[in-house]
């Protein structure tokens, strides 16, 4: 009889687990409505509440299992200020018990960075594979649905307003932060992989034209001017061995363009469809410019210690986020806390130059040299695009943002681990208290959906729309 150990169970269950929100949720109610959800937002959220649950239990039962990546005492000195902040924070804000649930979450989804890192010391060429497929497989299921409903609106002259044909996000920005996580990575196969037949490369072309289609379809203003900044900025630090990957880009980019005109534009004229789609050229601002003055004002009157995690959501009737990440650390931690998390990005931004240069770059294997200036890319695409939506905010961007954290760290250290008893006693011991936290701060808004006779989540806050479950007045 085969035996399986019970490591292997619980790496097959987490992976499982990464799987489902990466490839399938986008697309798929994973969980039936008639349990427990009532929207896409939620039951995403559930998922990422067990691949995170999950990576924790990982941690706590087989720490003697794991090494640590060797991190300065500088460095783990402001993380434990920082924990001290947030706690601190925490406990101040009008719901301690809400306020905790996001602090609690960001340092589970460290631990899922953690362990992506250590997966990457076992194989990387494995680990990458096995992302770039999940990415893709969850791309193709999603292009599959969006044009079965594309050519059932333009045939049947169904009525379809604008964004209709977007299902499995609470908003369209939600759907572009999910692009632009992925996008770096999704041209990986073109750049690095070898295929045995000149087939497959012509397929995935094709696809990620008709991938482009749809961005310029959800007409975000924002995830363009981001993509652009994360372009630029490539292409100024990395050069000409940037080029193949930016020049893919731009073929794509303008035939999706071109095809997206056709299938959006002329032939709905043509035939008198009733699907009608929106425009970038837009000129109204004044709702970011309202939550960002709001943010100031809240930065003004809680300068030290924020108004809690979470909590802008409490003070705004409309909207439960700033949508702009550095103004919502800044008005929810505090500023000390905003600090120490932008000097740690910065100085790793500094190290990962440093290190990823165009000399050393240039002695890299052909996976390894595309995959520094790929990951470079999507972190400064989306830094850049958090500064005008919540891409810090929502369960699947959460996810694949510390995904990609897990493997800049691991490449940066080149899957080299050290042994350390004392550190890893207390990532033991403050995984077990996150765990817990996490379970008790999240449990009664899960239970109240299960058992209630609306199966919906019911937070308290203000604001109405999505932040930890989609809030619905």
């Amino acid at each position: 009889m085969l035996r399986v150990s019970p490591l292997a169970s619980l790496k097959f269950l987490i992976f499982a687990a990464f799987i489902v929100i990466i490839s399938l949720s986008p697309s798929l109610n994973i969980i039936p409505k008639s349990l427990i959800v009532t929207s896409f937002h939620d039951s995403q959220r559930l998922i990422q509440l067990l691949l995170v649950g999950l990576v924790l239990l990982h941690s706590i039962i087989f720490y003697k299992h794991e090494r640590s990546f060797a991190v300065s005492a500088h460095l783990r000195y402001a993380l434990y200020v920082l924990i001290t902040l947030a706690i601190i924070s925490s406990c101040l804000a009008k719901s301690p018990r809400h306020a905790v649930v996001e602090t609690s979450l960001f340092a589970g989804l460290s631990y899922l960075a953690l362990y992506i890192g250590r997966l990457y010391h076992e194989d990387k060429t494995l680990l990458i594979k096995r992302l770039v497929y999940a990415f893709w497989a969850g791309i193709l299921l999603y292009m599959v649905s969006f044009y079965v409903g594309y050519i059932t609106a333009t045939t049947f002259n169904t009525s379809k307003p604008w964004p209709a044909l977007l299902t499995g996000f609470s908003s369209i920005r939600s759907f572009n932060q999910y692009q632009l996580w992925g996008l770096g990575l999704i041209y990986l196969p073109l750049l690095a992989f070898d295929f045995k037949t000149a087939y497959t490369r012509r397929y995935l072309h094709v696809a990620l034209i008709f991938w482009w289609v749809i961005l310029f379809y959800s007409t975000s203003r924002g995830a363009l001017l981001a993509w652009g900044f994360g372009t630029l900025g490539t292409a100024l630090i990395y050069r000409k061995l940037a080029w193949p990957f930016i020049r893919l880009q731009l073929m794509h980019i303008a035939v999706g363009y071109f095809a997206y005109v056709i299938l959006f534009q002329i032939i709905p004229s043509l035939i008198g469809s009733a699907l009608v789609t929106g425009t970038i050229m837009r000129n109204t601002t004044s709702d970011r410019i309202g939550l960002w003055n709001l943010s100031l004002n809240l930065i003004q009157d809680h300068p030290v210690f924020g108004v809690g995690s979470m909590h802008f959501a409490w003070y705004n009737p409309t909207v439960a986020h700033p949508h702009n990440s550095v103004l919502q650390l800044m008005l929810e931690w505090g500023l000390p806390a905003t600090f120490i998390i932008l000097t740690i990005a910065g100085y790793g931004i500094y190290c990962w130059l440093k290190k990823f240069n165009l000399i050393n770059l240039k002695t890299q294997t052909k996976l390894e040299n595309n995959l520094a200036i790929i990951l470079f890319f999507t972190m400064i695409t989306n830094a850049a695009y958090s500064l005008v939506d919540g891409v810090i905010v929502m369960p699947l961007s959460q996810v694949m943002m510390f995904t990609i954290i897990g493997l800049m760290i691991a490449y940066y250290f080149d899957g080299r681990l050290t042994e350390a008893k004392q550190i890893n006693l207390f990532r033991r011991a403050f995984a077990g208290i996150v765990l817990i936290t996490l379970a008790w701060s999240t449990l009664p808004e899960i239970l109240q959906s299960a058992t209630g006779s609306e199966k919906r989540f019911s937070v308290g806050y203000t604001a109405v729309g999505p932040r930890l479950w989609l809030e619905v007045k």
